[in-house]
């Protein structure tokens, strides 16, 4: 122990070694010739790092790997958004979920907790075609540890899964469940993957492990672990996010459109553009930003919808659209539309009344129960099936299926794309029905 370049009994002699990685890559700090041939270019670099840079064997136990320090290690990578802003790659995985072991633990010695209380976390920009170990770290190393407020909020997000998974529901799990900390996907997808025993139920469920959402990721990249902006009160409150943000908009439940905005000081004149009634919920969360730092760390998607006075929405709820050559070489657990279902949404639901006049109806959070997601499912397979087949132009509609439809989502007509059998057609994104939207939000 004696010969490692630091204390392994101190988180700050960790830290300050592993700052020798900034700016650089493995294979420009360490000596890798004689094992880098059996190096895969896919493999784990955290495993790389800790094995080759810090010259401590990674362990098999379920503590933290630098146990000595209560320090665990995670190299996550990130990515440049059209912003030319660095951004999480993807989520940040902790540890894998045991179904079996889980239900029988207590939040106050959970083993999560206690291997990733504490986390040194290495930077990576990630390159598709570049072997992990040529990849450069880009920021210097940070020692992280959860702040109180997100602990708190954390702690609730694992007993939701906790208690799915007491309830015999393993295998509905969601990522749209909670908030901070996820229940991600874990395995290796398609229709072969073996599943995992569950307690108290004779179904098997899908692999799974705790992970951090890349939202979540993003915040701590971007500087935003700070006092929260919505829920500054949530380290003297009992109540989580969901509870405080509904509580801002109880008021205003019956209210007009232009009463709320007099009382807020909201200046709606000219903006007659989609997104005046989401700025009129952002001011009533009190949020200066597009987004409350809670919903960017929680990854929450905030959608405003319309009722018509039967309490039919104006419209289906559309997402981004997609690539007909993407599309056909995704599995369902790793595409775009399945990603998205498995969010979290808060919901600012306006109602027309007999008058026309357009009133605040309610505040909700929802998520796509796991039915209907497989339901999404079949629509997404059947749209895959289409365009393998060459029948890109005959994708499912709203009679189709009682959760979704597929359909045009382009500028115009001219806003089209390639098909793998060489058409050019339409773009279009998957819709959830406007009647499907109705039913939840009864």
């Amino acid at each position: 122990m004696s010969q490692l370049p630091y204390d392994i009994t101190s988180p700050s002699s960790i830290l300050n070694y592993a700052k020798g990685l900034s700016g650089k890559t493995l294979a420009e700090v360490v000596d890798l010739s004689g094992v880098i041939e059996n190096l895969s270019h896919k493999g784990d670099l955290g495993n790389m790092v800790e094995k080759y840079y810090f010259q401590y064997l990674p362990n098999s136990t379920h503590g933290p790997d630098f146990a000595e320090a209560g320090v665990e290690l995670k190299t996550t990578g990130v990515k440049k958004s059209s912003k030319n802003i660095y951004e999480a790659k993807e989520r940040l995985v902790l540890s894998m979920i045991n179904y079996v072991t889980l239900v029988d633990e207590d939040w106050s010695t959970n083993s999560l907790m206690q291997k990733c209380r504490l986390m040194l976390l290495l930077f990576y920009y990630y390159q598709k075609d570049v072997a992990v170990y040529n990849r450069r770290f880009v920021f210097n190393p940070l020692l992280w540890e959860f702040p109180e407020v997100d602990l708190k909020v954390i702690e609730a997000d694992w007993k939701l899964i906790q208690s799915k998974i007491k309830d015999g529901r393993a295998h509905e799990l969601s990522e749209g469940d909670t908030f901070y900390l996820g229940a991600c996907r874990k395995g290796a997808g398609g229709a072969k993957e073996s599943l995992r025993k569950q307690p108290f139920s004779d179904l098997g469920a899908k692999a799974r492990a705790f992970s951090l959402k890349p939202s979540y990721v993003n915040t701590i990249l971007s500087g935003y672990a700070q006092e929260a902006e919505i829920i500054s009160t949530i380290s003297e409150a009992k109540t989580g996010i969901e509870e405080i943000t509904l509580a801002k908009f109880k008021p205003f439940i019956g209210m007009t459109v232009e009463s709320i905005a007099d009382i807020l000081k909201f200046d709606m004149s000219g903006k007659v553009d989609k997104s005046v009634h989401q700025r009129l919920a952002l001011k009533i969360l009190g949020s200066k930003k597009k987004n409350p730092p809670e919903f960017e760390k929680a990854g929450i998607k905030m959608k405003t919808i319309r009722l018509e006075t039967n309490n039919k929405p104006k419209e289906s709820m559309s997402f981004p659209a997609f690539k007909y050559m993407d599309i056909v070489n995704e599995e369902w657990d790793e595409s775009n539309f399945s990603e998205a279902l498995e969010r979290k949404f808060l919901f600012i639901v306006f109602q027309y009344d007999n008058n026309d006049i357009l009133r605040f109806k309610k505040a909700m959070f929802w998520n796509m129960p796991y039915e209907d997601r497989e339901e999404a499912r079949k629509v997404w397979e059947f749209t895959k099936k289409q365009i393998i087949d060459g029948n890109a132009d005959k994708l499912p509609g709203m009679k189709d299926s009682y959760v979704a439809h597929v359909r045009p989502h382009g500028r115009n007509a001219d806003d089209t794309i390639p098909t793998p059998d060489g058409k050019l057609l339409v773009r279009k994104c998957f819709w959830l029905n406007n009647n499907y939207i109705a039913k939840q939000l009864k």
